[in-house]
Order: C-alpha cells, then sequence, then structure tokens
C-alpha cells in the first residue's frame, strides 16, 4: 500500500488525473458555468466574469503546486504564490470576509519558501527531535492564535460556523506552510488535516470544484508523507 501511494503521489498521470477529475466535477454539477453575480452585486459587468471558469483554473494550479511540492520540486512554491492571490479572492468572494488579511500572510510565506528552497539541497530538511518540538510548537501556537484574531477581525466578532471552519482550516494551512518553508517533513500530517476541514468547507460554501479537489488531496498528502520519508535517508 505505501510504494502505491507513493506511486499516486509522484506520477505524472495522476497529475493529469486530478486536474481532469475537479473539472469533471464542475462542469457535471453545473458549476463550471457559473457566474460572478451568482454570489455578489457589484453592477451589471459581474454578469459577463465566468467565475466557475476561473475558479476551476485556480483549482488546477493548486492541485499541480501541491503535486509538485509532495515531489520536492521547487516549482510547487512558485505556483502556490499565483494560488494564493487567487484563493484570496475567491474566498472573500464566497463569504470569508477574513481572507482581506489572512491570504497576504500566505502569500509571504511563500516568499519565504522560496528563499529557503534555493538554498537547500533535493532532499527534506532534518532537525533534531528537541528541536523539532519547539519549533512545532512555536508555530502552532502562533497559527492558531493568528487565524483565530484575523477571523475575529474579518467576521467582525461575529463568528459563524463557517468563520469556525475558515479559522480551523487557516490554522493548519499556516502550520502546513510555516513547515513547508523550513522544508520539513512534519507538514504533511497537517496538510492532511488541512484537506480533510477544507472538504468540510467545501461542502459548507457549495463549492462543488474544490469538493473532488480535496478528495483527491486527502490521498495525495499521504501519499507525499511517505514520499518525503524515504527521501530522508
Amino acid at each position: 500500500m505505501k510504494q502505491k501511494l507513493k506511486i499516486f503521489a509522484t506520477s505524472k498521470w495522476f497529475d493529469l488525473l486530478g486536474v481532469v477529475l475537479v473539472i469533471s466535477i464542475a462542469i457535471a454539477s453545473g458549476y463550471l458555468a457559473t457566474r460572478l453575480d451568482k454570489f455578489v452585486d457589484w453592477g451589471p459587468w459581474t454578469a459577463l466574469v465566468p467565475f466557475g471558469l476561473i475558479s476551476v483554473i485556480n483549482v488546477g494550479i493548486s492541485m499541480l503546486s501541491t503535486r509538485f511540492t509532495g515531489k520536492l520540486s521547487k516549482l510547487g512554491n512558485y505556483l502556490g504564490i499565483i494560488n494564493a492571490v487567487l484563493s484570496g479572492v475567491i474566498d472573500y468572494i464566497l463569504g470569508n470576509k477574513a481572507a482581506i488579511i489572512t491570504y497576504p500572510v500566505t502569500f509571504l510565506i511563500y516568499l519565504g519558501a522560496i528563499y529557503v528552497w534555493n538554498k537547500s539541497t533535493d532532499k527534506p530538511n532534518t532537525m533534531s527531535k528537541a528541536k523539532l518540538y519547539t519549533v512545532l510548537t512555536a508555530i502552532a501556537i502562533l497559527s492558531f492564535v493568528f487565524s483565530y484574531a484575523t477571523n475575529y477581525i474579518g467576521y467582525h466578532g461575529k463568528m459563524s460556523t463557517l468563520a469556525y471552519i475558515t479559522t480551523i482550516a487557516f490554522a493548519f494551512s499556516l502550520m502546513g506552510n510555516g513547515l513547508n518553508t523550513f522544508k520539513l517533513t512534519t507538514q504533511w500530517p497537517f496538510w492532511l488535516l488541512y484537506n480533510i476541514v477544507q472538504l468540510t468547507k467545501a461542502v459548507v460554501q457549495g463549492n462543488f470544484a474544490n469538493v473532488g479537489k480535496y478528495i483527491f488531496y486527502i490521498i495525495n498528502s499521504v501519499g507525499a508523507l511517505f514520499v518525503w520519508k524515504d527521501s530522508e535517508k
């Protein structure tokens, strides 16, 4: 099973399968043809913006970013920056009012990851257990405190179910991205948790293009964990 999951995480054919999967789901659900005016009324021009198409393209970029990162490719971080910008705009339109604060932070973290990865070897970085525990604890505390604070501000203190789901998802995202900045294998269990939370959020928001994506990601995060673990040796 481990070997099969590693093949899943590294195969170019599964890169293609992931993109085809989300596009197929979007077309089948009718989401691909969705226009911006379904979610916001900023004027007549919103009826001309292909929001569904933009969302699906962003899903493809996000998926490729994750796939390349799982293969220890630096390209994953560059695609991650593009995805951070598009996801921030899309999430804000879909109701995540804190996105205007949270996603710029993700953008900056990716810049840090690009800097560190360009200076490292092709293998994951390793730390002693004591140092890793300290780094992990610090990142976890900062992530949850910052996520709650920014979402509380973004939602003007009105913490709905979606707001709490968004808070938890963003905290796990910060942890995963923070550990990715140091190029640490430990990031992958947190990406697994993040993907589970995001799958829940996608269902709540009705963002059907993301439902298929996060099911795919859950499997991919386990495979990538095995790839990174074996690459440490």
